[in-house]
């Protein structure tokens, strides 16, 4: 005896809604077809399922009593493709991510070695960037999800807070500034000595800061103007230069030879957060690791 699955949704669908027209619209089936399937099925059990007349479908007794097994046996086979699809998925699956070039150095690495202890065989591709980038990836949904700050309102488009982190002015261990207790903003403008550096004019920390600049009717002069946080640190390393960064941004290892003196006025913060697809769905293995990142910066201190 040969019983399709096919066969057994036809008559699921039918004997829930009594109806044949309904359960066929429901399953995107013609009425026909849907009537071919459950009289092959009648055919292959040897009775009749449906007692059917010009006005109305209803269940026989052999319907009745078939009904919660045909529900079972279609439970069964889905819960099974279901599993066997999870596990095909967390054995050679790929997740894909986005992240601002803060996040991504500071936070992903210890993360991504948890992960990778978890899962062996999957593979993770990282679209490192600033933030338009991580935007884009997402929209696209080249990206499951991304991280960074907050892309204000967007219909397509859903922010989660997880972190706030204020900038602060950086610079070498020797430099005179580090004996201060805070700096604001005014006071670096009437420093011509003090030779500021500033990110490349796609960095949305540059944005932030010349919107905040402008608002206050301050300006400063950017000395040194490089296209990567990464290389405003290395000057920063080596003495040269200061730079207005997030304190994300900067090294936590005891050996880096950068110091911070806080920015009293104004106060200068970024919220990072996760940015998702508001109508897109992401996998089991990118929510897994989403929950590394959501866990590591909800429980990290303001910055």
């Amino acid at each position: 005896m040969k019983v399709e699955n096919a066969e057994l949704e036809a008559f699921v669908a039918a004997a829930e809604l009594l109806n044949f027209q309904r359960a066929a619209e429901k399953l995107h089936l013609t009425q026909p077809g849907l009537s071919r399937r459950i009289q092959k099925l009648e055919q292959t059990l040897g009775v009749e399922l449906f007692n059917r007349t010009t006005r109305s479908v209803v269940l026989t007794g052999a319907g009745r009593h078939f009904l919660p097994m045909a529900r079972q046996q279609i439970n069964n086979l889905n819960g099974m493709l279901d599993s066997i699809r999870e596990v095909a998925e967390r054995r050679f699956g790929k997740i894909r991510v986005a992240g601002i070039p803060t996040v991504v150095c500071q936070v992903f690495p210890a993360l991504l070695r948890t992960f990778t202890e978890r899962h062996p065989n999957v593979g993770v591709q990282v679209f490192d960037g600033n933030q338009d980038l991580v935007v884009r990836q997402v929209l696209s949904g080249l990206a499951e999800f991304g991280i960074g700050v907050d892309p204000g309102p967007d219909p397509d488009l859903t922010f989660a807070p997880l972190l706030a982190d204020r900038f602060v002015l950086a610079m070498h261990k020797d430099d005179a500034l580090t004996t201060r207790q805070s700096v604001t903003l005014q006071e670096l403008q009437g420093m011509p000595k003090v030779k500021l550096m500033i990110g490349g004019r796609d960095s949305g920390n540059r944005l932030l800061l010349e919107v905040l600049l402008g608002n206050a009717a301050l300006k400063l002069r950017w000395f040194y103007e490089v296209e990567h946080v990464s290389c405003i640190i290395e000057f920063l390393e080596a003495g040269v230069g200061c730079a207005i960064l997030p304190a994300m941004a900067l090294p936590t290892n005891s050996a880096s030879n950068i110091k911070t003196v806080p920015i009293s006025a104004p106060d200068i913060t970024r919220t990072v957060g996760v940015i998702r697809h508001r109508s897109l769905n992401i996998s089991p293995l990118a929510s897994e690791f989403l929950g590394l990142v959501t866990e590591y910066l909800g429980t990290k201190p303001a910055l």
